[in-house]
């Protein structure tokens, strides 16, 4: 696991610097602790950072094919490695390394930039080829490891986090009116878009060749998207019996490839399906030193630590746990900045301190991020099963309806967020119910500079992500293609790379998502239960009605510590954000109603605060 770089100027500009590539290096050494490398090739320069996971001796980054004509970085594990490395020996590659690393350029002489689609595993990926002059970028199929680019006239960059590009001088910094309308309405800020007019995120499934050309400039030659998530039924009708054999095989295999390491492993442990899956199989593999890390917390209505001990009894892990209160939180500002732009998922919060607690002891831990997306775990599965019934009234009637109930039924009491929803159009019924926008309450906090940036921003593209036929299968894949990339997969990458471990995702094999995503939805969802398959495959290993619980996900009691140990530092981080961002009448008023509506308001007013210490840190290139 690491941290990768790199700039690509025109070749008649200025080369590149081993002082640059530090400073964008030294900014992510969490990433990789143990070691750094760098290849410079006069306007082409490649950095990393490493944490050393396999091959812990020889597998120090750059690494070369035999010549020295083809080099690599890269951030992640090619967890087939050991089957595509006997294939390449056996086609007369010569091997110096026993990394997973030194498959990829070896791969790559055989089949250039399709070599990605061999590839099993997570990866941001990053090959030079000195013959043909060519950049090559390669993101894995889901998106689980991140890759940021930013591009102008001359030049390109490259890297793992944005404060890396964020060390170069010609970046354009300025606020993306987009991106921060969009993170208002979802929490994050989608791909391809960032918080920055000059950094994007890279898709995930995808290749881009750059090259230099003649006209003084870097250039994209080619962008192709090699892998997406589809629903598309498997070819021959499946019976649930064999279904339920075949997701099982797949998920051993999955795993299996998974405990592919040098350095010790453990798993995130919740005692939820997901976690109780990996455990289950893990030990049917035959892992002996089992050890798992839980959350708890002192609130009982969102503690779930009990469950958690009771997988851990059950299959005799040695277990780690940890109670978390809001006093263990002593510094909000600096925990909001490690995602280098606005984002509000407050599981990020108990995702730092499971992988702080995991730290202690092991370098990899497996988690069980995937399993709703993959396996129909979100209660808004059911739900839309409901709004198809009311969406076959016509749309005139809905909206009226919708018009008067948000009348008489405020926004800030319970059910008002639900009639407000009825007169969404169809297309878009999974946006209203994942993503209803700010309340009024919320948007009446926003301050007048804000609002004029944001009025003169339109939604664009990344709406259509979210547009779909109201189906079980189409939710299933625009949340694989949306939601698990850019809040879930995020949050778990940059809060367990911030204390250096490892965070493997065995439910986010392709080969297992592309049969998952093949079968019914009945074989994935009831009109009362989600995960049918999970629970059928790991049911027998638990308690009967283990998992007949209400789902609360890794949630934390975000009302009480605002309303309460963090109302302090809350009330600082609005007043400290630039002149215009909030009104001050308002957000008195929003905290008032976070403190006695019986709304629960937290999250809107927790995705306020993560804008308000941006924005804080950004005011330098303040649009107003």
């Amino acid at each position: 696991m690491c941290g990768i770089a790199g700039i690509f100027n025109y070749g008649d500009g200025e080369p590149v610097t081993m002082e640059i590539l530090m400073a964008m290096t030294e900014s992510i050494v969490h990433r990789g602790p143990d070691a750094d490398g760098f290849h410079i090739d006069g306007a082409l320069g490649l950095g990393m950072r490493r944490l050393r996971i396999i091959d812990l001796e020889t597998g120090d980054q750059p690494i070369s094919n035999e010549d020295g004509s083809v080099w690599t970085v890269f951030n992640g594990e090619i967890y087939n490695y050991r089957e595509l490395r006997s294939r390449l020996e056996a086609k007369g590659h010569v091997f110096r390394t026993r990394s997973d690393t030194e498959v990829i350029v070896h791969q790559y002489e055989e089949d250039g930039p399709a070599c990605v689609e061999r590839f099993r595993g997570m990866f941001a990926i990053a090959v030079w080829d000195a013959g043909s002059r060519e950049l090559v970028l390669m993101r894995d199929r889901f998106g689980i490891k991140p890759l940021f680019v930013a591009h102008r006239p001359g030049k390109m960059a490259f890297g793992s986090e944005i404060k890396e590009l964020l060390a170069l001088d010609w970046v354009d910094r300025r606020w993306r009116p987009e991106a921060l309308r969009a993170f208002l309405r979802l929490d994050y800020v989608p791909a391809p878009l960032s918080a920055y007019e000059g950094v994007r995120k890279m898709l995930p499934g995808t290749t881009e060749v750059w090259r230099e050309r003649g006209d003084g400039r870097i250039g994209m030659v080619t962008r192709r998207r090699y892998w997406r998530p589809t629903v598309a039924p498997v070819a021959q009708a499946v019976g649930y019996a064999q279904a339920v054999e075949t997701v099982r095989g797949l998920l051993e295999e999955s795993i299996r490839l998974r405990l592919r390491t040098d350095v010790p492993l453990g798993v995130f442990l919740s005692g939820g399906i997901d976690s109780t899956t990996v455990v289950a199989l893990m030990r049917s593999l035959g892992v002996d030193d089992l050890k798992t890390f839980s959350i708890g917390f002192a609130e009982k209505r969102f503690d779930e630590i009990s469950y958690a001990d009771q997988i851990a009894r059950r299959f005799s892990t040695d277990h780690h746990r940890l109670v978390l209160s809001a006093s263990d939180v002593d510094a909000l500002p600096s925990f909001l900045d490690r995602f280098d732009e606005p984002f509000a998922d407050s599981s990020a919060i108990p995702t730092y301190f499971v992988s702080r607690l995991a730290r202690e002891r092991v370098t990899v831990a497996l988690s069980g991020d995937g399993g709703d997306e993959v396996f129909g775990g979100y209660d808004h599965y059911r739900h839309l099963h409901y709004y198809r019934w009311l969406d076959r009234l016509p749309h005139s009637l809905r909206a009226a309806t919708s018009g008067v109930g948000a009348r008489v039924i405020g926004e800030t009491r319970r059910g008002g967020g639900f009639v407000r929803k009825l007169g969404a159009q169809p297309e878009q019924r999974l946006l209203s119910i994942l993503y209803p926008g700010l309340p009024e309450v919320a948007a009446d906090a926003l301050g007048a500079g804000l609002r004029g940036l944001l009025a003169g921003a339109e939604d664009g593209g990344w709406l259509q992500a979210f547009v779909t036929d109201h189906s079980v299968a189409g939710a299933l894949q625009v949340d694989q293609s949306t939601y698990l990339v850019d809040d879930i997969l995020t949050k778990t990458d940059r809060s367990s790379m911030a204390v250096s471990l490892e965070a493997r995702v065995p439910l986010l094999d392709h080969r297992l998502a592309e049969y998952v995503n093949g079968l019914p939805a009945s074989y994935k969802i009831t009109r009362s239960r989600g995960k049918v398959l999970l629970r059928d495959i790991v049911g027998h290993h638990v308690p009967a009605g283990f998992f007949e619980r209400p789902k609360t996900g890794f949630s934390i009691p975000l009302r009480s510590w605002l309303t309460g140990p963090w109302e302090s530092a809350a009330t600082s981080l609005f007043a400290e954000a630039p002149e215009g961002m909030f009104d001050e009448r308002g957000v008195s008023r929003l905290m008032d109603l976070l403190r006695h509506s019986d709304r629960d308001l937290s999250r809107p007013v927790w995705g306020l605060l993560s804008l308000a210490r941006w924005s804080s840190r950004e005011r330098a290139s303040l649009p107003w």
